[in-house]
């Protein structure tokens, strides 16, 4: 049973979503990565001479500067959307647009351990002989996993597989 809706409401509805990266998460992510890399990059210097430690130590400030060159390119972003969602189907920023139809899965994956986020991705499985799984990491982005999962529904209805945890 659908909720009757304006024509206006109606109009704006069947037009797709763009959802954007959130200003506030990237810059918690700068702010948290520079402290990881600045602290990784002391622990590297000072186990420079305790043997081989060091590169395990260095491996870590890298993946943790890595991190925050992400966040700090992403900023620059902000006016872009990461993902379209309409009628269609989804659109990622690489231009690649996954139909309802040809979606065997949706996910929105969410892990956690101990209460620390771990990942935040979509994941999309398809029918299509490329990409058969599309996956997006989705940690900066303005929405949660029930928005997500809300706004894939509403727009796949009546256009192939539905959205799924």
């Amino acid at each position: 049973m659908e909720i009757y809706r304006s024509p206006q409401s109606r109009k704006q509805a069947e037009q797709p979503r763009a959802i954007y990266y959130s200003r506030a998460r990237l810059i918690a992510g700068v702010v948290i990565w520079t402290l990881g890399t600045v602290f990784f990059g002391a622990l590297t210097w000072k186990s420079l001479p305790q043997g081989n430690i060091w590169i395990f130590v260095a491996l870590i400030t890298l993946a943790s500067a890595w991190m925050f060159f992400n966040c700090v390119t992403a900023l620059g972003k902000l006016d872009k959307p990461v993902l379209l969602i309409g009628r269609d189907g989804i659109r990622f920023p690489d231009g690649l647009l996954i139909a309802w139809g040809d979606m065997e899965e949706n996910l929105y994956v969410d892990q956690s351990y101990m209460g620390l986020p771990v990942i935040k991705m979509v994941q999309i499985k398809t029918t299509l002989a490329k990409p058969r799984v599309k996956k997006m990491r989705v940690s900066a982005l303005a929405m949660n996993s029930d928005e997500y999962m809300a706004l894939c529904d509403s727009y796949s209805q009546g256009g192939g597989a539905a959205a799924t945890r």
